[in-house]
């Protein structure tokens, strides 16, 4: 039988050509696999920035003011798209200050820009608050170091209040301040001839020259005026007590969705709204900034004619039930509270009519249920239009009544509850 010789050298050439073919094929899947836009096209990473610098807190009467300096020069770290601010009450670390909880702001990279500055204003005279800047791009954010003020003024500090920027139906023709509408006067946007009696902005001791009065932007974004400053605008209103308001009711969202402890406090909040006929002056609104007690909203001016338009009656009465096994309510109430009840001070668990940052209108209560008493278990929150306004000007007789409520349960016209679980 005849047999083939081992030819050595030509072996040698196929495993060489082998490993040729491995190593280009894990190469080509190592790129691949590094990221790439088309499948075999790297996409080069971006570093992430350095750390500002210069950082600085100066207080001064409720406020305090911020001012940082872009990241040293890098041959290694990327340049920053912005630059986020975060501040607490708590003295900590650089990196345990940079959490979704201490947001503040964020304020835009300018090219060419060397000094930043920011100011955090209505703030407590009697507490010393730390802040951090990161410099941020796709690839992290690098914190400053910690620069921390305490402000002088008011443990209160008086703020300018907030802009209503949506449409308002007044159904007592009474103002949130529980003062009559003036019979003469109406909405307008002329600034000698506003009503007071309304309690929206502006106020009695603001002088303005023409509404909206937009004069100092953003410096988080220039299109924009912020809330709870010198800048004042006022969604259109109108008095309804010459007929009947026809209402959706809703709960806060926070209401269904979110956690609710018995050992924190519970934002309760009830709003009511209508259809109206014909079109009303609203404001175009955005949140600039932060989250929660340090959210910012602002204007553009920019006007939307809305036929949707929130509802105020002064005849609002909200009660707090803890319920037992059956879902009854236990009596007596935790709390049972109307509108302008004068023997309850501002505050924790009063029942107030507001107009938030976001420009819109609520009824709000704050509950601490540790102040109440209260204990985790099922609680039912119900809001009631009594016959009469107890706390309010004179008694005017029930002009408002709930038709849908869009959460919740609506029991009647004058009635509508939702249930909740506190932890």
């Amino acid at each position: 039988m005849r047999t083939n010789p081992t030819n050595q050298s030509r072996w040698q050439r196929v495993l060489s050509l082998a490993a040729t073919v491995a190593a280009s094929a894990v190469m080509a899947f190592a790129l691949t696999a590094c990221g790439s836009d088309d499948g075999g096209t790297p996409v080069a990473t971006v570093a992430a920035p350095g750390a500002p610098t210069a950082l600085t807190a100066t207080a001064g009467e409720n406020l305090v003011n911020l001012s940082w300096s872009p990241p040293a020069a890098s041959a290694t770290a990327g340049l920053p798209t912005s630059y986020v601010i975060y501040v607490s009450e708590t003295a900590t670390t650089s990196t345990a200050l940079v959490d979704p909880a201490n947001l503040l702001a964020t304020v835009p990279v300018v090219a060419g820009q060397t000094v930043y500055t920011f100011t955090n204003s209505g703030l407590a005279g009697t507490v010393t608050y730390y802040y951090v800047v990161t410099a941020k791009n796709a690839d992290g954010e690098t914190p400053s170091t910690v620069a921390s003020a305490k402000p002088t003024g008011s443990p209160n500090p008086v703020v300018a209040g907030n802009n209503f920027s949506a449409a308002l139906i007044f159904a007592d023709n009474i103002g949130v301040t529980n003062l009559p509408l003036d019979p003469a006067k109406s909405w307008t946007l002329d600034p000698l001839a506003i009503d007071f009696n309304t309690g929206l902005r502006p106020l009695i001791t603001e002088t303005i020259t023409t509404l909206p009065f937009l004069t100092v932007p953003s410096k988080v974004d220039p299109l924009y005026f912020e809330q709870k400053t010198v800048n004042t605008w006022q969604g259109e209103w109108a008095k309804g007590a010459a007929t009947p308001q026809n209402v959706t009711a809703k709960w806060g969202d926070n209401l269904s969705s979110g956690s609710l402890s018995a050992t924190g406090k519970i934002r309760l909040e009830m709003v009511l709204t209508t259809t109206v006929p014909t079109a009303m002056t609203t404001y175009t609104m955005k949140s600039l900034y932060g989250g929660k007690k340090n959210e910012m909203f602002g204007t553009n001016g920019v006007v939307i004619p809305s036929t949707t338009a929130f509802v105020f009656a002064t005849n609002a009465h909200l009660q707090i039930h803890k319920l037992d096994a059956s879902g009854n309510k236990i009596l007596p109430a935790v709390d049972d509270q109307f509108l302008f009840d004068t023997n309850v001070p501002d505050g924790l668990n009063k029942l107030a009519a507001e107009i938030p940052v976001s420009g819109n209108f609520t009824y709000g209560y704050v509950w601490d249920p540790s102040a109440t008493g209260s204990t985790a278990g099922n609680y039912r929150i119900t809001f009631l239009l009594d016959a009469s306004s107890q706390g309010g000007t004179g008694s005017p007789a029930n002009n408002t009544f709930i038709k849908t409520a869009t959460n919740g349960v609506r029991v009647s016209d004058t009635e509508a509850y939702i249930n909740i679980v506190v932890q």
